[in-house]
Parts: structure tokens; sequence; C-alpha cells
């Protein structure tokens, strides 16, 4: 956490020279912001094809319906949809223990969160979650991940929702 800060502290202060020897909170806010923009890029380029289609599944769903919860049930569905209407095109749909393990990594990677840690008796396919990712910056982002171009353009489909 520490080389975290370090690293931003040190990013922060190459901006600065003789003409602005000072750092103004409009010019350090901008720079968290975009700090905190590119780290989730590259999260999210890291990520497998299968956590990123999902992660659109989610985009698609949040988009859809005002950023509503979705869950993962809803979020199968609607990467089944994709998959069905794209045919031989992609693999196959994944077996449900592999989409839970894609989902738990996307929560602990805070790009998901859960509505409510009091679900814990609900069944996991069914415990309410949201994006914490923008929309817009998802998009922006994917269109540089290495995903196959029917993912991409099923990614790009979801502005239509917004």
């Amino acid at each position: 956490s520490s080389g975290i800060n370090a690293e931003y502290g040190f990013w922060i202060a190459v901006d600065l020279d003789a003409t602005s020897p000072k750092i103004n909170i409009e010019g350090f806010e901008g720079r968290l912001v975009s700090y905190f923009k590119d780290s989730v890029a590259v999260l999210i380029r890291s990520l497998s094809k299968l956590e990123c289609s999902l992660l659109i599944a989610m985009a698609r769903l949040s988009a859809r319906h005002a950023n509503q919860p979705f869950n993962l049930e809803m979020v199968l569905y609607e990467y089944k949809e994709f998959v069905t209407f794209e045919g031989s095109k992609l693999n196959a749909i994944p077996n449900r223990d592999l989409a839970v393990r894609a989902v738990e990594k996307l929560t602990q990677c805070q790009l998901v969160r859960n509505l409510s840690s009091r679900q814990g008796k609900v069944q996991k396919d069914y415990r309410q979650m949201y994006l914490n990712v923008d929309i817009m910056d998802l998009m922006t982002i994917v269109k540089t991940c290495n995903l196959p171009s029917a993912v991409q353009k099923w990614a790009q489909s979801t502005l239509m929702f917004t």
C-alpha cells in the first residue's frame, strides 16, 4: 500500500515546476481520478475472456435496468443469450461453478459489489450485486482488451442502453 502512495505522490509531483510549484486541489483531484481509472483499466485488461464477458453482461443489465441490482442468474442468462445468438463463434457456455468463481473474482477485485453483507443465507446465484465501474469507462477499456470481435461488438452494443 505504501508503494502505491509513494508512486502516486511522485506522479503528482512530476507536474510541479518553477511556474507552478504548488499542488492545487483541482489538479490533485484530477490526478486522483485519472490514477484510479488507469488502475481499473489495468485490472480489467488482466481479466480472462470469461470474466470480461460476464462484466460486459453485468454492464448490459445495469444499463438496461437503470443501475438496478442484478444477480448471478441474470448475468448468466444475459451471457447465454449472447453465446446462443453468436452460435459457434464462441466457446460453449461455462459450467456454473466456473461462472461463480469468475464473479467471485470480479467481487474480490471490487469491480462488482454485493448489495448487502446480510445476504449470507441467500444462495450465491441470487445475491444482489451492483457494478462498481462506470459503464462508459468500461466500454472504453474493453475496446483495448484482447477479446474476440463478437464480444467487442456485444460490448459496444451496450451503449445503446445508456
